[in-house]
């Protein structure tokens, strides 16, 4: 195990010896130039009471001990060797590990898992004769460090020679090279990393450089798709192609032009040194030709008009938002979630402040090549736990980073409440909060908890953070550490998917959910490093077995039912004191305590009781089973009026339920077609509430021909009954429908007097024709809740009057 050197002196000893970072020491006019930065980053300094620093330590490696290890997660340090020599290992076909390479003192290493968010992609051990001494640095330390310019230019050269040594060794492996050709490729090719915006190449010019696409991703476009100024991008690829093969066997020009959309990380190779190796030459050519790309544009998207343009908005979207560069996605399909804030109630209640707002990046997506197949897909502001988190840069104390597990969290401890994570964070994924904790609420008694049960008001929403001192970031952790995940767990649960009562939430790998983005990568290299959520979009089998067994289940005892009752009708004694009537009132009433679980389920959000969609679906079910069995206890003959009241009671419940069910099948997706934007209903009353305020200043103008036409005409127009039914049928886009309105009434707004009246006129069609959209998605929100009220009432009623039903029955027998 390694042995930590704790005298500040050794480190500085350590600092003195390595090229890149001695400058740190330097003196000018006998002070410390870099002194603020030296204090903290070897000693650590007090700010305002809270410790920054130190962000290095010096560590003694006995021999053969690993320092790193292949595949894990190490985005918060990096390395360098202080003295001796390290051996660095990889893991061969057969999962052993061979030397590839020896690392000289003064060589840092590790610096890809910090730099680009990946996994370690080598294994680096002391050698098996001696012990090494190795420096540890912290990532805070690399924002002060490249202040040194021997440091950041050491840094980007060791970066870009490990990141060529990295692509070159996968590529030998795909493309079939030598360890020869793998040298003399390395010769004739350089490691570039390229911003946002870059030109790669341009149509016409001459190929003269290959390129193979590590990461990042580019648009295409041709001087045939030139719109004004500017070239419109006709397709986008992703990495893993190689471009220019067609330059190495001949002269040849680029067909298209390619511009960069992100960061991106490219081998160049020059094709004139790569043409006088004939045998590199023929084997490179050979190995790369089933990467290449598409040589016509739009080729891998070749569908109708309508749906390529679909395809395409949904590709640039998703790149340009960031969403496909995401290690774990949360994504919620719209036209299944109900708007019950459940996710972000779980979420709450499992950390203590909810890490899931309800707002985020929306994406209007084809799930197949149709272009009625439209897919509504919000994610949601919540941490995507991305490969290249921007959120990591400016904190000063590392206290959030990279785990284990391949998540970005914050370690409380360290967290000195300065904001920088937030700030930095392009996602709003980070929020800050009080460090002092609210005192444990009590568990309350029975009757209390019964009350919860069956409470209709939603939980209180959390006050406002209005404090500015005594802060912490919070963010979300993917449930590490909660009891949603026990040691042990063979699978990732996630409290806010599992809390899910329809399924809408699922936390996905973007690359293989989003298909039209897997479709636009090259095979070069397939990046293993993003977490695998679980995508219950597209395969959920519990879900299948529950429908399955549901549907039997129903019919079987339907059917067992109804033949034992007209073989031995009700009374007749089949064993014991048994008969028909016993019988389906006893499963009935088995019947109504299962499914009375569910609300209890409801209730259970800090540790693993089955997910919520599964318990909702058996839910269901057993209450239309129940339902059945009771119909049949009751026969024809109801009893009395007390057991009719029984049975109207239970009558209704199930009603209810079943009309729950059918809003649950049918309103989110009559809201996705017509809402654009996915709108809280907060957010939908606040916006109505300013609609009706624009449109009442107009009403009361000054100006009588503008007030008249406003009162008389636009409000029974577009505030009228039957233009709030043609939201729900006729389901236009909102701008369409706006621009509609405004040519109806363009002859009235060319009979006002002034050019001022005739923009507030207009303004208040457009206002008027927006507020009925308003109304018509606050109808649907509150009809997704309608029947929540009188199913609970009426089950109430029917469980008091079942239970005077029992008492009575079992006192009569």
């Amino acid at each position: 195990m390694s042995r930590e050197h704790k005298s500040r002196r050794e480190v500085v000893n350590a600092l003195k010896s390595i090229p890149s970072m001695s400058d740190l020491l330097s003196m000018h006019e006998g002070h410390f130039e870099y002194e603020l930065d030296l204090e903290v980053i070897v000693y650590g300094r007090n700010y305002n009471g809270k410790k920054v620093g130190p962000y290095v330590r010096l560590l003694t490696f006995e021999p053969s001990e690993t320092i790193i290890t292949e595949g894990e997660w190490g985005g918060n340090t990096f390395y360098v060797a202080v003295d001796g020599r390290l051996d660095v290992f990889v893991n061969a076909n057969g999962g052993s590990g061979v030397k590839v390479a020896e690392l000289p003192a003064g060589t840092q290493f590790g610096e890809m898992s910090v730099l680009a968010g990946v996994p370690r992609n080598a294994t680096v051990k002391s050698p098996p004769d001696r012990a090494v001494k190795v420096l540890e640095v912290q990532r805070p330390a690399l924002r002060l460090l490249r202040k040194i310019p021997n440091f950041g230019e050491t840094l980007d050269k060791t970066y870009r020679s490990h990141g060529k040594t990295s692509l070159i060794g996968e590529l030998k492996s795909k493309a079939g090279l030598n360890d020869e050709m793998g040298l003399q490729l390395s010769t004739i090719s350089q490691f570039r990393v390229l911003s946002k915006g870059h030109v790669l190449f341009s149509e016409r010019g001459r190929v003269d450089r290959l390129y193979i696409v590590q990461s990042g991703w580019m648009s295409r476009s041709s001087l045939a798709s030139v719109v004004g100024q500017a070239q419109v991008p006709e397709d986008f690829l992703g990495d893993g192609f190689c471009f220019g093969l067609e330059g190495v066997m001949r002269d040849a020009v680029w067909p298209y032009t390619a511009t960069l959309m992100g960061r991106t990380e490219v081998l160049e190779i020059s094709v004139n040194k790569l043409r006088q190796n004939v045998a590199l030459r023929e084997a490179v050519t050979r190995g790369l030709a089933a990467f290449a790309p598409p040589a016509t544009i739009g080729e891998k998207v070749n569908f109708q008009p309508v749906v390529r343009e679909k395809i395409l908005s949904a590709q640039q979207r998703l790149i340009n938002t960031g969403l496909v560069d995401a290690n774990n996605l949360l994504v919620m399909d719209m036209e299944l979630c109900v708007r019950c804030g459940n996710c972000s109630l779980a979420c709450h209640k499992i950390h203590g402040q909810s890490r899931l707002t309800r707002h985020g990046i929306h994406v209007t997506r084809l799930t197949k090549p149709k272009k009625s197949a439209d897919q509504s897909i919000l994610s949601p502001a919540v941490c995507m736990h991305c490969k290249d988190p921007e959120c990591l840069t400016g904190c000063p104390t590392g206290a959030i980073g990279r785990f284990g597990g391949g998540q970005i969290d914050i370690n409380p401890q360290t967290c000195i409440g300065c904001g920088d994570c937030a700030s930095q964070c392009p996602y709003d994924a980070i929020s800050m909060v009080s460090r002092k904790k609210e005192a444990p609420k009590p568990n309350g008694n029975f009757a209390s908890k019964l009350r919860d049960l069956f409470r209709l008001t939603p939980d209180p929403l959390p006050q406002p953070v209005e404090q500015t001192d005594e802060l912490m970031a919070v963010k979300c952790n993917l449930c590490a550490g909660t009891g949603m995940n026990p040691e042990g767990s063979k699978r990732v649960a996630y409290g806010c998917e599992e809390s899910c009562p329809t399924g809408a939430l699922a936390r996905i790998n973007p690359r293989e959910y989003f298909t039209e983005v897997g479709e636009i990568e090259g095979l070069v290299f397939r990046d293993q490093s993003h977490a695998i959520g679980r995508n219950i979009h597209r395969s959920d089998p519990p879900r299948r077995l529950i429908h399955i067994a549901g549907v039997l289940m129903t019919l079987l005892l339907t059917a067992a039912g109804a033949y034992g009752i007209a073989h031995y009708g009700l009374g007749a004694r089949l064993a014991g004191f048994l008969n028909m009537r016993w019988i389906t009132g006893l499963v009935g009433l088995a019947g109504i305590a299962l499914v009375m679980t569910y609300p209890v389920r409801r209730q259970i959000f800090r540790k693993r009781a089955g997910a919520l969609r599964y318990w909702m679906l058996a839910h269901s079910y057993i209450g239309v089973i129940a339902g059945v069995m009771i119909l049949l206890h009751g026969g024809t003959d109801s009893g009395g009026a007390f057991t009719s009241i029984l049975m109207i009671s239970f009558d209704l419940v199930i009603l209810t339920g079943l009309f729950g069910i059918l809003c649950y099948l049918t309103v989110p997706r009559v809201m996705t077609r017509i809402e654009g934007e996915p709108l809280l209903i907060e957010d939908l009353l606040k916006r109505r509430e300013e609609l009706q305020n624009e449109i009442a200043e107009a009403a009361n103008s000054p100006s009588e021909p503008l007030r008249n036409l406003v009162k008389n005409k636009v409000v029974p127009h577009f505030l009228s009954f039957g233009n709030l039914l043609k939201q729900f049928l006729k389901r236009a886009s909102l701008d369409d429908m706006i621009e509609s309105a405004k040519l109806e009434f363009h002859q009235q707004a060319a009979g006002l007097p002034g050019e001022s009246d005739r923009q507030k006129f207009m303004r208040a069609v457009e206002a008027a024709a927006t507020l009925r959209r308003v109304d018509a998605l606050i109808f649907l929100h509150r009809l997704l809740k309608a029947w929540l009220v009188p199913h609970v009432i009426f089950t109430s009623l029917m469980l008091a009057l079942m239970v005077v039903h029992i008492i009575q029955v079992i006192y009569f027998a």
